[in-house]
């Protein structure tokens, strides 16, 4: 996998989940990740769990993670099964199993195709589309889809057959995600710490990168705070290159030293506890995605019982229930005019969707017991 706890994020969410589940079942697995932070181990083992982190970035991670995956098989052919994770992982993980006559399974997030047009420059986005493509012409014996939109996807452009292609969508956390888990105290606490008073709050939070529609948003908030002005907004973002500019640009009318402003905060990488009680204490979450394979975010908002504001693309449609604001893509009027939804409490409705994490575990061991089976 490309990341894996202690890094934050949806994928990584799922596969603790998953990887803990396995260990119950007593298997023993073998994890390679990167070492994002240098402070983490280089070799970790946990019971019947052995963590190996390699190098960070993109290409590096591409290469050390097949040198890394060639000396564990060599020195344990016990092993049975080969399960990766999109994208960087994808490629070495068929070509050792080809190399040692493993059953490959691909779980698969998510597939751009000709959507990189709209999230990178001309010569970058071949660079990404032709490294999707070969992606999905190496082997594999099962592919993993997180979502129908996914699993479509897969079909349309790259003629995966049916046989092949299995559903299983990312498990939900919903006893965590749980507004009554939050105390009244913790709320008055968190909203002391990070914004003014009683304001309402509209929240946005999760990754920065291009496909999930933060521009739109930052380019909006000029014309919502003079709309708006009671609103308060906060932003909680994971860290990565695009972090930096995107906090200038959302306090760019303020110090740049201060990490809160009179109506904007934003935050890096709050624990996942103190982010359950932000999402409580929110109004409306934006999720403005321009594409998503499953959408964790959405599916932890709709949990929480929380009004969204969000896009009708990609696999969103089936993962949110509850009190939703559908906007067009790629807009900033479009959201705005989505607020004012909100305000006037003109939401869809949508029928509560159950995302079990014991269903999604169950369905990927019946996925793993076709294959280790037949050896």
């Amino acid at each position: 996998m490309d990341y894996y706890a202690p890094h934050q994020g949806g994928v990584e969410n799922v596969f603790e989940h998953v990887i803990e589940g396995l260990l119950q079942q007593g298997y023993t697995i073998t994890l390679i990740t990167s070492r994002f932070d240098p402070q983490l181990a280089k070799k970790e083992t946990k019971g019947w769990l052995t963590i190996h982190r390699v190098w960070t970035g993109r290409i590096s991670f591409f290469f050390a993670c097949f040198s890394c995956g060639m000396k564990i098989l060599r020195a344990h052919p016990e092993i049975q099964l080969i399960h990766a994770s999109t994208y960087t992982s994808g490629i070495p993980a068929s070509l050792l199993g080809g190399r040692f006559g493993k059953p490959r399974i691909l779980t698969v997030h998510e597939i751009f195709g000709t959507l990189r047009k709209r999230f990178k420059p001309r010569y970058s986005r071949r660079l990404f589309q032709l490294f999707e493509w070969f992606t999905f012409q190496v082997r594999y014996e099962a592919y993993h889809c997180v979502s129908l939109y996914t699993l479509n996807s897969l079909r349309m452009y790259y003629w995966i057959p049916d046989q092949k292609l299995h559903l299983v969508y990312n498990g939900v956390d919903t006893e965590f995600w749980d507004a009554q888990r939050v105390s009244e105290s913790e709320r008055q606490a968190m909203r002391r710490h990070y914004w003014r008073g009683d304001a309402p709050v509209a929240l946005y939070y999760g990754h920065a990168g291009i496909s999930k529609g933060l521009d739109f948003l930052v380019e909006a908030l000029p014309v919502l705070e003079e709309k708006f002005p009671e609103m308060h907004y906060v932003f909680n973002l994971i860290p990565s290159k695009r972090t930096a500019t995107l906090k200038q640009r959302i306090l760019e009318s303020f110090s740049l030293e201060q990490a809160v402003s009179p109506a904007r905060t934003v935050i890096s990488w709050l624990p996942k506890e103190q982010l359950r009680v932000l999402v409580a204490c929110s109004d409306v979450v934006i999720a403005p995605s321009l594409a998503e394979g499953f959408g964790s975010v959405h599916s932890e908002v709709c949990s929480m019982g929380k009004p969204l504001l969000t896009t009708q693309v990609a696999a969103i449609p089936e993962v949110v229930s509850g009190e939703v604001i559908f906007v067009s893509p790629a807009s900033s009027d479009a959201i705005i005019e989505g607020f004012e939804k909100w305000r006037t409490g003109d939401f869809c409705s949508l029928q509560k969707k159950d995302f079990s994490r014991e269903k999604s575990l169950a369905h990927i061991l019946l996925l793993y017991s076709k294959f280790l089976k037949s050896q």
